[in-house]
């Protein structure tokens, strides 16, 4: 499974309610991104970083990640991260993406999910939350949504969940809460950061 599974960090949004430059805030003296990265390694054999364009700012941490990967419609949301993600991938290989602002990522959980998802024959895999809806990252998202993903975004659709409604239910999974509760009973994995007070907050918890 780790040898198929390629990790992407998206970091590719402007982060305007934190203020800018979200991915190389500091968590305890360290990036947000590199908790993210570090999270990830177990699972992927590569880690890549994801970007808007090469003059951002992030792109000074591009040495520690395999490969910087471009959005192809800059601006324009998550989506694009993965696309240009999954058009870098070769076959057979399978993105596992996160955001950079979610530093709490708990590895038990990704390994469940990563397990879940290479035993069926599916395209994308998330966790459900405590109401049934999807928690988009961390999630799975295999090569052979690229050409579903390029039309989608071709006719000028951008939200996630839309997305998910399009594809074929028998390829989505989607891990109940009764199945990562145990893992994570605080749900700290989909914790992300909008607001440089909550990063305060989550400074204070982890002291």
């Amino acid at each position: 499974m780790r040898s198929r599974t390629i990790g992407l960090i998206l970091a590719g949004g402007e982060a305007r309610r934190f203020g800018g430059g979200k991915a190389l805030a500091h968590l305890r003296g360290r990036p947000l991104v590199l908790w993210v990265r570090e999270a990830l390694c177990p699972l992927c054999r590569e880690i890549w970083l994801s970007l808007r364009h090469p003059g951002q700012t992030e792109g000074i941490l591009a040495r520690e990640f395999t490969r910087v990967v471009l959005d192809p419609f800059p601006g324009e949301g998550p989506l694009s991260g993965i696309l240009g993600g999954l058009r870098a991938l070769a076959p057979g290989e399978t993105l596992l993406v996160a955001s950079c602002d979610q530093p709490l990522l708990k590895p038990a959980l990704l390994q469940k999910l990563q397990i879940e998802f290479f035993r069926g024959d599916f395209w994308v895999g998330f966790c459900l939350n405590a109401r049934g809806q999807p928690e988009p990252f961390p999630g799975f998202y295999a090569r052979e949504l690229l050409p579903f993903l390029e039309e989608y975004l071709r006719r000028g659709k951008r939200s996630l969940r839309e997305w998910f409604r399009s594809l074929p239910p028998s390829k989505i999974l989607g891990l109940s809460a009764e199945a990562w509760y145990s893992l994570d009973d605080q749900g700290l994995t989909f914790l992300n950061i909008n607001y440089r007070e909550e990063l305060e907050a989550i400074e204070r918890f982890l002291s």
